[in-house]
């Protein structure tokens, strides 16, 4: 005798399983949407502000906003006053000479040649002349596209 798993497999993708769902999903909202038109039925248009209200959406909505307004000037406040100001580091001063120094002659080294300045390869710093009487961004009916048509 052959035994069943006891795992149901279910489909990933199954379209019917979806619609099922979604037939589902629409009855319930379908169901809220007509308990709160039985709620508003018969009432007053301040009565229904009222019950509209009662869902503290505006509420939330100060509350949230205020939360964040709190938040940024917090996270703006605490970098800004806890960051200070770098102080320079004390300079050391020089004892005054008691003697006055004997200077050694020191030989002469030879002077080092200026690295060469890698953009200067690169054409940085350079100035290019273009014809005074022509517009550079004027179109001169040149299609770059026209090989793609």
């Amino acid at each position: 005798m052959k035994s069943k798993p006891t795992e149901t497999r279910t489909n990933m993708a199954s379209s019917k399983a979806d619609l099922r769902e979604l037939r589902d999903n629409s009855r319930a909202t379908v169901g809220e949407i007509q308990a709160f038109l039985r709620e508003l039925k018969g009432k007053s248009p301040q009565e229904m502000l009222g019950v509209v209200a009662q869902s503290g959406l505006f509420r939330s909505l100060v509350l949230s906003s205020t939360i964040v307004a709190g938040g940024i000037l917090l996270f703006t406040a605490i970098p800004y006053f806890m960051g200070g100001e770098e102080k320079p580091a004390p300079v050391a001063e020089k004892p005054a000479p008691t003697e006055a120094p004997v200077e050694t002659p020191q030989p002469a080294e030879p002077a080092a040649e200026p690295a060469p300045d890698p953009l200067s390869k690169l054409g940085v710093g350079e100035e290019l002349s273009a014809p005074p009487n022509t517009n550079p961004l004027e179109n001169k009916g040149d299609d770059f596209l026209k090989d793609l048509e």
